[in-house]
């Protein structure tokens, strides 16, 4: 393991730089970030930004002393968003690979992320499955988010066709680079809680890239919440994205107004695309989403990048 300031900027870029943001969960990190690094891919690193509060993970990597591939940041920052761009720019590839820290990755899932973000230079962002990890869930759920088939989104109106889970995402530095990175007023610990990877998608595909799903690179949640846990991390992914369609109203970009539109359908006669383990209720989603619209409506925007204001700027 290597901390950023060992780090030799004359060392070749590697194939493919997996990032994980993480924040006082240390065991669970660990286990993730070992799994990683069970990967037969020959030719990736991985930067862990670390955001707790204490060092117990930093100690924890003591067993991986030694291994050229890990690069390890303690950061005094805050938010999944800021953790996901911090680590990106440290990050010499141009393929990144994303999971989340309560996430177990196999052997196989950089070689077939790194097939899936090559398999056409337009593809600027891939989601790939999010599997719950089997258990007894009589005391709570475990979210995920399954496809059974590739698709290739093109346009803005196609974005419902690939909504997923940030556990399991890839993306391209030219993307995150023109997008100016993920908007650090979204995502967890940030001010609208949720919602930073499906802007990201979006903002992506407003600009030109396409946006594919791929069952292929599959990675397995241990993020169990209990069933009394579960309605705050729902009400948290709609007050998120309630925030990021009134943002992208205010930047202009009408094209969301498709996206709306097939988001309250959802909330009318299905439910979301993320799996909670039972039907959640609506009268909670539509009041989250509300009360994040209108919390979003006071905050001032980058118009032209489709940012909230109220964070650096990454494009300096």
């Amino acid at each position: 393991m290597r901390t950023e300031t060992q780090s030799r900027e004359s060392d070749r870029p590697p194939a493919i730089s997996v990032v994980i943001s993480t924040r006082d969960r240390a065991q669970m990190a660990i286990s993730c970030i070992a799994s990683v690094l069970e990967n037969r891919n020959p030719d990736f690193e991985l930067v862990v930004i670390d955001q707790s509060a204490d060092y117990s993970l930093k100690i924890g990597l003591g067993e991986f002393e030694g291994d050229p591939r890990l690069r390890y940041l303690a950061t005094p920052t805050r938010g999944l968003a800021s953790g996901r761009n911090l680590g990106i720019r440290q990050a010499r590839a141009d393929l990144i690979a994303c999971t989340d820290d309560d996430c177990r990755v196999p052997a196989d899932w950089l070689e077939r992320m790194n097939a899936a973000l090559t398999g056409d230079d337009r593809i600027g962002v891939v989601y790939g499955n999010v599997r719950p990890m089997a258990r007894n869930l009589q005391d709570g759920f475990i979210a995920g988010c399954l496809r059974t088939a590739p698709f290739v989104a093109k346009h803005l109106r196609h974005q419902h066709r690939v909504d997923g889970m940030a556990g399991s995402m890839g993306l391209k530095r030219s993307a995150w680079t023109l997008l100016g990175g993920f908007d650090e007023m979204l995502g967890a610990g940030a001010r609208f809680r949720s919602a930073e990877d499906l802007d990201f998608s979006i903002r992506a595909l407003a600009s030109g890239f396409f946006v594919c799903t791929d069952p292929g690179p599959e990675v397995t949640h241990y993020g169990f919440r209990s069933w009394s846990d579960g309605g705050k991390l729902i009400e948290g992914y709609l007050y998120g994205i309630g925030a990021m369609i009134a943002k992208h109203l205010k930047c202009g970009n009408w094209g969301i107004l498709h996206y709306l539109a097939h988001l309250a359908l959802r909330w009318a006669y299905t439910g979301p695309v993320v799996e909670f383990g039972h039907q959640p209720s609506r009268w909670l989603r539509l009041n989250a989403f509300l009360r994040g619209s209108a919390a979003a409506l006071s905050t001032p925007v980058l118009r032209k990048q489709m940012l909230f204001k109220a964070q650096n700027n990454l494009l300096k």
